[in-house]
């Protein structure tokens, strides 16, 4: 039984085996708009049966049950109780917390260098507003493929492209329109069902985050700033009040001709 709901290339959108699945939206996704950016600007085209095509496949489906199934006992590419995934050799999560956190939090944790350039926090991200971010970035979708399989079953190494089109913002910048992409490396530990039991990626996250960082800054209106510097007036003013000592001299934001810090 056809269990992919019309989707080419994910599996378990669909049939009996999902009529108990709990989605995060109350239904299942569609992925037309990705797809057309997939088959529209995929360098590799795989041979129907092929090693590289199940695994790409096998990968969208595991990708597409992360974000869009709410309980770990309904996915059906992780190997029950055994699933963990590492990013660039750092802790293991296990289902339930990979789950919670949600993939985008789980692939750019770990580095206070992005939180500290204002790149990314995963700390400061929940599953939906780091999906929202990047969703609002890529309108069209966040495309993956396959570029090269090392190794077969039950290790599976392989290549992989990551791209999307900033045709939104990103953290107050604005969109460039252009391609923003990176690529990594991937071993995939599978069981005989193929279904995943550990996952190590290794990617240089500086290569995504520097394309969505390069659109310019999104100007704040003056209404906003004028808030913000009344919010920091108010705040100063009652700490001053509960330590009883007399408030610092300071320029009033609305009349200073500088720049906004």
């Amino acid at each position: 039984m056809d269990s992919s709901g019309g989707d080419p290339y994910r599996s378990h959108l669909a049939g009996d085996g999902e009529k108990d699945t709990v989605w995060r939206h109350g239904a299942p996704p569609t992925y037309d708009a990705v797809n057309a950016l997939f088959e529209a600007e995929r360098t590799q085209e795989w041979p129907a049966g092929s090693l590289e095509e199940v695994v790409q496949n096998a990968v969208k489906t595991w990708e597409m049950e992360l974000s869009h199934k709410a309980r770990l006992s309904d996915f059906k590419s992780v190997s029950p109780g055994r699933f963990t995934l590492s990013v660039n050799g750092g802790r293991a999560r296990g289902g339930e917390e990979t789950l919670a956190v949600g993939s985008y939090n789980a692939l750019l944790a770990g580095s206070p260098l992005l939180a500290a350039a204002g790149a990314y926090d995963a700390a400061a991200e929940t599953f939906a507003s780091s999906h929202d971010l990047f969703r609002a970035a890529f309108p069209r979708g966040f495309a993956w493929e396959v570029l090269r399989v090392y190794s077969g079953p039950p290790v599976i190494a392989f290549k992989f492209r990551h791209w999307g089109h900033m045709e939104g913002p990103y953290k107050g910048r604005a969109a460039t329109g252009e391609k923003v992409e990176f690529h990594g490396v991937a071993v995939l530990k599978v069981d005989e069902q193929l279904r995943a039991e550990d996952v190590e990626v290794y990617y240089d996250p500086g290569e995504l985050l520097g394309g969505l960082l390069k659109g310019p800054k999104v100007e704040s209106s003056e209404e906003d700033r004028g808030e913000v510097a009344l919010a920091e007036r108010l705040g100063e003013a009652a700490a001053v009040s509960a330590s009883g000592a007399d408030p610092p001299p300071r320029a009033c934001p609305f009349l200073s001709s500088g720049k906004p810090e």
